[in-house]
Parts: structure tokens; sequence; C-alpha cells
């Protein structure tokens, strides 16, 4: 028997790392009907040896984010989803940046920016028809912060911030949020040619907590905010002053005039 009266959910990136841990974790939840996007077949076949066929809960879409004809075909046989969490992203060039070919930078960016540039463009529509949408995407290390050697990556996850305030901006009625979710090892990590593993990891089950309050009704209301997974979003305080204080949480020039640094 078919799922019926239950989210859908599409992500992107999710036969990757982090996004295969999503995934995984959606359908230990039995009440989502899932849709992974992305190249590998073999990946996804894993997954889906954990899903219940018979409730169709479970579905693949084979799209190359570097190609923007690639995901409008595969997304044009979208007819509903709920929620959109973009995972899809890539690391490499790790590298100077004058040691770099332009067009590894512009191919990067191609994935981990544009790719998700289009997903958003051609979903919205669809999105706009259900009842407390959502969007999720992910920023990473580099995003807020300079990160040497890392030049497409940064610039990738930057704009994604700065993408997911505006979009939010025009689409009230969907809450549109940009996360952090910490430095995991994961396959992605093996394109790490220049900085040396964290003293610590970040902790998959917290993150995986946090998608879940994402994706609830518990966070209806919080839009346009680039939220890290160790925030205390579990607070009440926190949580209010999220959907209240339109600074809060997002992408600005720390000055005197119309930010300070907290001490």
């Amino acid at each position: 028997m078919k799922i019926k009266n239950h989210k859908t959910i599409l992500i992107t990136g999710g036969t990757g790392g982090i996004g295969s841990e999503i995934v995984k974790y959606l359908l230990r939840k039995s009440s989502y009907r899932v849709i992974v996007c992305g190249r590998d077949l073999k990946k996804f076949k894993i997954l889906e040896n954990l899903a219940d066929k018979e409730k169709g809960q479970l579905t693949f879409l084979k799209i190359d984010f570097s190609n923007p004809k690639s995901i409008q075909k595969a997304l044009g046989k979208i007819k509903n989803v709920d929620i959109l969490i973009n995972a899809a992203a890539v690391l490499w060039p790790v590298k100077p940046f004058v040691k770099t070919d332009l067009q590894e930078i512009e191919k990067s960016l191609r994935i981990s920016f544009w790719g998700i540039i289009y997903t958003c463009y051609y979903l919205l529509p669809i999105l706009k028809k259900s009842k407390n949408a959502k969007i999720i995407n992910f920023s990473g290390g580099g995003g807020a912060n300079g990160r040497k050697d890392h030049m497409a990556y940064g610039l990738s996850k930057t704009a994604l911030i700065r993408f997911t305030e505006n979009l939010a901006m025009e689409n009230p009625e969907i809450d549109i949020n940009i996360i952090a979710p910490g430095a995991h090892k994961t396959n992605i990590w093996c394109d790490e040619k220049c900085e040396s593993e964290p003293k610590k990891w970040g902790n998959m089950q917290e993150l995986l907590d946090f998608i879940d309050f994402l994706i609830s009704k518990k966070s209806n209301g919080i839009s346009g905010k680039f939220l890290n997974y160790r925030d205390d979003w579990k607070n009440g305080s926190f949580t209010k002053k999220a959907k209240k204080d339109s600074d809060f949480l997002t992408l600005r020039r720390i000055d005197d005039f119309q930010f300070t640094k907290i001490k």
C-alpha cells in the first residue's frame, strides 16, 4: 500500500555522506515519502534496501547538478513536494587560487551553487502548493568566514547564505533557511588537501535531531536564517528571537554603526 497523506521530501545530494544519513533517518521515521536526487545509482540501491518498497517510500531521480538541462528535465517529473533539502555540494578544488584552473572553480560553482539555484527555481511553484512548505539549504566551512585554499567552496556557501535570505524575503509563505551542518568525516573529506582533520568531528545524531526540528511544525515561522546545528534551538527564547529579530542569524557586516561585535 502506498504512503498517503504524508509529506514528500526531496533531497539533493541524498546519496552523499550527510545526505544519505538524513535519508536513512527519514526512512526510519516511516512518515515521509523521500525523493533522492543524485548521480550514484549504486549508492541509492543501498538506501533502497532500507525502504518499504510496498509503500513507495523511496524514489530516485538521476540528476547531473552541473547541467541545468539535466536538472530541469528531472525535476519536470515532480508533481508535489513539501520539503526541499539541498545537501548537494563538492569541496574541490582545494588549492591556492593562483594555482587553480579557473575552469575547475567554474565547474565547482555550477554544482554547489548553480545546481541549488536551478533546483529552487524549478521547485518553488510546486512547493507553494503545499501547506507549511520548507526549504533547507546547506552552507558549511567558509560560508561565514574566510577559508584559505577553499575558494570555490567558500564562494558557493557564502553566496547561498545571501540567496537563502533573499529567497525567504520574496516567498514569506515558505520557511526557507540555510544551515551549517558541522564537519563530519564523510567521503567529501577525501578531497581535503590542505587542512588537518578537526580535533572533534560533528555529532551526526545531533545534526539529524536538528534536521527533524527544521522539517517539523516546531520551526514554523523561522525563515531567512543561517543556523548552526549546535545553536540553542531547543530553547524557546532562542526560537522566539529567530522569528522576531530580522538581523539575528544572518550574514552582516560587523561595524560601529549598526552592528558591534559582542565582547
